[in-house]
């Protein structure tokens, strides 16, 4: 090939070649763009995942801190249950306990009963009778001791065993000292307290005839220490602050089962015994309400009225020497009291609670009560 040729063929090389480098480049530079759109695009993609996700962390945050009570609620809940808490025998009705919390409560209850009878009696070596004005009075000492447990948030079980001492002067002195009437209980938080509605609680409750039953001893020489019938109850509580009182409130129901089986004997007030065989016991209805104030951190006062309403009762009766059994009806039976407790806080978990009542209806009547819980968690 002739010089001039081959000197062509490698300038037009050279050319080509320096021409191709532009392409080139230009080529790794929209390759190098290209994956830097890629990479902005993913990292645009992850962050705006990790704001959805933050979003999401937000929202739950503020519907925990909704759900959860401020500062200012935790303290208003605590000063109400302090001071409900005085209204001794009946704190179940109105303060659940935490959960995986046991509460261990001693009581003692005071009381005195008295009123005037009319008794006829007969004279020594005479044949009339003449009537004489006798003072009875009964005397009672109640020792219980109770147990709570918070088996969840809104729902607390809890149970109580008494010991009863009894002693009557009337005619003859009689005295007795036994068990009493174990009760359990069972109370759930229906709806809690807000700015307008109070804190409602339900209760349900069971009463055995664990003590001495009044339809199985001797009536005129033994005292009872018991109703002797199994009860059931279902009843509904209240309670409101408003700063610095707090207002509590109750409905109760009650259902005594029927009493069957019996073999006692009575007098029916003339010569003639009776012996009782069946007795259907009344049913009843009680309130209450109230009022609370907490004086300072440690000291709380109430004052609360009760009352109760017991339908008629239904006795079995047939003469000892017959068959032909009847029926007898009582008569309806109501009751009220009023009463003022104290409460007193000896740590952040015990408050000893003390309270005086005085019987509104029937015969003269007073009761002193002290209780005092001790509260530690599981």
């Amino acid at each position: 090939m002739p010089r001039h040729l081959i000197l062509i063929t490698v300038i037009l090389g050279m050319v080509l070649s320096l021409g191709a480098l532009p392409l080139l480049a230009a080529d790794s530079e929209g390759q190098a763009a290209g994956s830097q759109v890629e990479a902005f695009r993913t990292l645009q993609e992850r962050l705006d995942s990790l704001e959805d996700e933050l979003d999401l962390y937000k929202r739950e945050a503020n519907a925990r801190k909704a759900l959860m009570p401020t500062r200012e609620e935790a303290s208003e809940r605590r000063k109400t249950e302090e001071v409900l808490r005085a209204t001794e025998e009946d704190t179940a009705e109105f303060v659940l306990l935490k959960s995986r919390t046991i509460e261990m409560r001693y009581s003692l209850a005071y009381s005195h009963s008295s009123y005037d009878r009319v008794a006829t009696e007969t004279a020594d070596g005479l044949a009339y009778q003449y009537v004489d004005i006798e003072r009875e009075s009964y005397y009672s000492l109640i020792n219980s001791i109770g147990v709570g447990y918070g088996l969840m948030d809104k729902v607390s079980l809890s149970a109580s065993i008494p010991f009863i001492y009894k002693y009557q002067v009337s005619g003859e002195d009689q005295s007795i000292s036994d068990l009493g009437d174990m009760s359990f209980g069972l109370s759930y938080q229906a709806k809690q307290e807000t700015a307008k509605w109070p804190a409602i609680l339900m209760s349900f409750g069971y009463v055995a005839p664990t003590g001495r039953s009044p339809y199985k001893i001797d009536p005129d020489n033994e005292m009872s220490t018991g109703d002797g019938a199994h009860s059931f109850s279902v009843g509904a509580s209240f309670s409101k602050l408003l700063d610095p009182v707090i207002v509590f409130g109750a409905v109760t129901g009650g259902y005594s089962a029927r009493v069957t089986g019996l073999d006692q004997k009575r007098s029916d007030g003339y010569s003639q015994v009776m012996v009782l065989e069946e007795v259907r016991p009344g049913h009843t209805i009680s309130y209450a309400f109230g009022l609370g104030f907490s004086l300072s951190y440690t000291t709380s006062l109430t004052f609360r009225f009760n009352a109760s309403h017991t339908s008629s009762a239904e006795f079995r009766l047939r003469p000892l020497y017959g068959y032909n059994a009847r029926v007898y009806e009582g008569d309806d039976s109501s009751t009220a009291s009023f009463s003022i407790s104290t409460g007193w806080r000896l740590s952040p978990k015990t408050t000893l609670s003390v309270g005086l009542g005085y019987g509104l209806i029937g015969i003269e009547s007073y009761s002193i009560n002290a209780s005092i819980p001790f509260e530690f968690s599981l």
